[in-house]
């Protein structure tokens, strides 16, 4: 049995704003320069695997051939606890400033503290195989927010940023209400934080 499912339209309904999908060659036709040659097409075929300067893939190939971009994996304790295909990631990047009023001057002078935590929003679907509800994947990742153990954040898009290291503290974790949908497919709203100070040593 094969399940079909619009992820967009879900993604919508769920979220209220729908990701940015790259429109079909046909609807956009490419108009070629006139010193085009064979050369200059994308040498990457279809199901290829992109891999960043790291040598971490950016995407995966699905089950039937579909390009499946920017998952992600949650590690618990250097073991891979859940895997989630179906999602979107964000990132917030901020500085701490300090402002300084000067007397008689228009504005502030501004002095960068420190670099604060980056701070990852993963929306997406936890989905049920063969149509059952992902029970199993809800508690998974339930346990994941609540447990004291050391917890790692991967992927090709995170790991851009977790260049220190991939640890992060999940603040919030939503399971927002869904009704007359399918329920084998759960939304969920996700966020969490870099943790790359692992412990403090007196001077």
């Amino acid at each position: 049995m094969i399940n079909i499912y619009d992820l967009q339209a879900l993604y919508k309904t769920t979220f209220g704003n729908k990701y940015f999908v790259k429109p079909k060659s046909e609807e956009t036709p490419i108009e070629r320069p006139d010193h085009y040659t064979v050369a200059l097409e994308n040498p990457r075929r279809r199901g290829s695997v992109d891999y960043s300067q790291n040598q971490i893939a950016l995407n995966k190939i699905g089950s039937y051939g579909q390009a499946i971009w920017f998952p992600v994996e949650f590690w618990k304790s250097n073991k891979i606890a859940l895997t989630i295909d179906a999602c979107t990631i964000s990132v917030q990047l901020s500085s701490t400033i300090i402002r300084t009023t000067v007397s008689e001057r228009r504005g502030t002078i501004k002095e960068q503290f420190s670099e604060d935590d980056y701070k990852f929003t993963i929306k997406g679907f936890l989905i049920g195989k063969d149509r059952f509800f992902p029970e199993d994947q809800i508690l998974l990742l339930k346990e994941i927010k609540e447990t004291r153990e050391p917890i790692s954040l991967h992927g090709g898009y995170p790991e851009l940023f977790l260049d220190e290291s991939c640890r992060v503290v999940i603040t919030s974790l939503d399971f927002p209400e869904v009704t007359g949908k399918a329920t084998w497919i759960r939304p969920f709203n996700l966020t969490c934080e870099s943790d790359f100070i692992l412990d403090l040593k007196a001077p």
